[in-house]
């Protein structure tokens, strides 16, 4: 595969040259602050560079990310290069005396605080792989203590992925895991309800079969490479649900700050008193972050989310602050560099907000107000607010949507034909494939790539066995990609190039969920099911089946009818259809086509009564999802 991307791409071209060499004319590359601070307290480098799993797959290498050592290429933005050289800045730093962070382990980082009788981990990394490494290099440099307390700051996978390999250095079973209100619904709604969707997304917005080099992927924005492993669970027993809420945590007091629907849906900073250092999660990072995920998730509220950056200021600038914290960067130290950091974030994220919204109300479309924006000089200048991750572009178009959704109020965009069936018609329009071809060549040679992507998607959705076509468009994407200064836009572009020129990559090793699923209670699981249901299969059908969990003796019902389905917990219907008294585990199992009833009533973990050809029915109306979905092709 990566002889395949690295043969098959094309150089520069000579207008790609002169984009990313005006990079240098308008940023400022003579400022190295952001290097000297991200040096800053190095302890020592990683002891595993390389991170593979129990069956020896390598699922995280940043020994790949040599390359960086040179100047910026022609084929990458020379502003993104410089946010993947500090990236990659990686091993084990003190903060301040007490307070030490893991870079270089996951595409997050991780913050170790010391407490009276143990140690304090703030956010688990990404998998079990990466959490175990971090752990160790923690203790090959710090006292042997064990973990005290758990802290998660956020709902996104990769701040507790790795939760499972952190408990395993607990003192007790049953330490303090500290999350903010709502954590858990929002952690499995993501990762459960539309996880099939969002993985085939990530993988291009991430470069998951990109090698990372020159003409491939050049950090994912937040963090230096992507990486893979086990993805584990634990449910939380201590939830924030208060705004302001102060706490002693083995014997160092935080004064958390619930900052919910920002970057995550349930997310909160925390201040430590003891050691006057302040956490913000991912909601201050040394970049622009996404307003609209382009991975697909929910829209974020940029206005709360600027809202919640100013209530952190009110809140804190009166303590001492020696350093901020932020998960995915580098700290910032001194009182008035970290305020002003925070009122940089903050106004970056407020003006998308008032800009967007005051364009739309003069009538710009969403594709007008992304063309049209533009941040005043102050914020745009500002290293911590370049693009590597959010896009003003498509940040603007994340708050229109936000407020008025997909629509534009043109009428011809009500109801538009879908792509496939709009390729046919603009080529049978534009004269057919072989003139679109001729025309877009001219414009390629003339640098339109982004038109040139745009007509030929059509022609690719019309006839995706015209080489020609797949091959130009590959082409345009590429010129695309290496202008991006956004690692996401980047990785897009270059993995929709890879998959046009080679097809799709179906050998790759997805993230391990099972860790999720298999933690998750049984409320989140059944939502799964529910949109598992294949609404035109079970069309007509009525079917209620009684479920009782023998492990934990909850109790559901749940109930088939005008093809939805519809759970009741603490409920058994006196007419239901089948009863089932199974394993909590087995009865995920089954639902999930990984364990049949009567692999499971051979094993002791079911016993059934009523109508088993019921069960069989209900079981054959619940959808496979394929993790493998054509994006670039129909």
């Amino acid at each position: 595969m990566t002889n395949n991307i690295l043969t098959q791409s094309m150089p520069a071209t000579s207008f790609t040259k002169k984009a990313n060499l005006a990079v240098y004319e308008f940023l400022n590359f003579d400022d190295r602050q952001d290097f000297i601070d991200a040096n800053r307290g190095f302890i020592a480098p990683l002891e595993a560079k390389i991170i593979k799993d129990d069956s020896g797959e390598v699922v995280w290498d940043i020994e790949q990310l040599n390359y960086l050592n040179d100047t910026a290429p022609e084929t990458v933005n020379p502003s993104l290069w410089r946010n993947a050289q500090l990236q990659a800045i990686s091993g084990i730093f003190e903060v301040v005396e007490g307070v030490y962070q893991v870079r270089g382990q996951s595409l997050v980082t991780c913050f170790f605080i010391e407490g009276k009788n143990g140690v304090i981990v703030v956010d688990a990394l990404a998998s079990n792989e990466s959490a175990k490494a971090a752990m160790e290099l923690y203790y090959k440099h710090r006292p042997q203590k064990p973990v005290s307390a758990v802290i998660i700051s956020q709902s996104h996978a990769d701040h507790f992925g790795g939760i499972q390999a952190v408990l395993k250095y607990a003192e007790h079973p049953n330490i303090p895991i500290i999350v903010p209100q709502y954590f858990t619904e929002e952690a499995l709604s993501e990762n459960a309800l539309l996880g099939t969707i969002m993985a085939r997304r990530a993988e291009y917005q991430f470069g998951k079969d990109l090698p990372d080099g020159t003409k491939g992927s050049v950090s994912v924005g937040i963090g230096p490479t992507m990486g893979s492993g086990t993805l584990s669970f634990q449910l939380p027993n201590v939830e924030i649900d208060s705004e302001i809420h102060l706490m002693e945590i083995d014997g160092v007091t935080f004064k958390f700050l619930l900052t919910p629907n920002t970057e995550a849906p349930a997310e909160m900073h925390f201040y430590i008193e003891n050691y006057k250092s302040l956490f913000v999660s991912e909601n201050a990072n040394k970049l622009m972050h996404q307003i609209y995920t382009v991975r697909g998730a929910k829209t974020r509220d940029a206005l709360h989310w600027a809202n919640s950056l100013d209530k952190t200021i009110d809140l804190f600038e009166n303590e001492e602050i020696d350093a901020l914290l932020m998960i995915h960067a580098w700290p910032v130290w001194e009182k008035n560099n970290a305020i002003k950091h925070l009122k940089l974030q903050r106004d970056l994220y407020k003006y998308i907000h008032d800009q967007t919204v005051r364009l739309a109300n003069h009538g710009y479309t969403m594709d007008e107000i992304a063309e049209t924006i533009k941040l005043p000089k102050a914020l745009d200048t500002y290293w911590g607010n370049r693009g590597y991750y959010g896009t003003l572009k498509h940040n603007s178009k994340g708050v229109y949507n936000f407020y008025l959704g997909f629509y534009s109020a043109h009428p011809s965009d009500l109801d538009p034909l879908p792509q496939v069936e709009t390729g046919h018609k603009y080529v049978e329009y534009m004269g057919g494939a072989t003139n679109i071809l001729r025309q877009a060549k001219i414009d390629f040679e003339k640098g339109e790539y982004r038109w040139v992507a745009q007509v030929l998607k059509n022609v690719v959705m019309s006839e995706p066995e015209n080489l020609e076509a797949k091959n130009l468009l590959a082409d345009a994407f590429e010129q695309l990609g290496y202008q991006a200064e956004s690692a996401n836009w980047r990785n897009i572009y270059l993995v929709g190039a890879y998959e046009l020129r080679n097809g799709m990559n179906k050998d790759n090793s997805p993230l391990d969920v099972s860790g999720v699923v298999k933690n998750m209670p049984v409320n989140e699981f059944l939502k799964l099911v529910a949109v598992k249901l294949n609404g035109p299969k079970a069309e007509g059908k009525k079917i209620t089946i009684n479920v009782t969990l023998s492990n934990s003796n909850q109790e559901y019902t749940l109930f088939l009818e005008n093809s939805v389905l519809i759970y009741k917990a603490n409920k058994l219907d006196a007419n239901a259809d089948v009863t089932l008294t199974i394993d909590q585990f087995a009865f995920y199992g089954i639902v999930l086509g990984l364990l049949s009833p009567e692999q499971a009533v051979a094993a002791g973990k079911l016993s059934l009564s009523g109508n088993k050809i019921k069960l069989d029915e209900f079981l054959s109306l619940l959808d496979e999802f394929d993790r493998f979905i054509n994006i670039v092709t129909p």
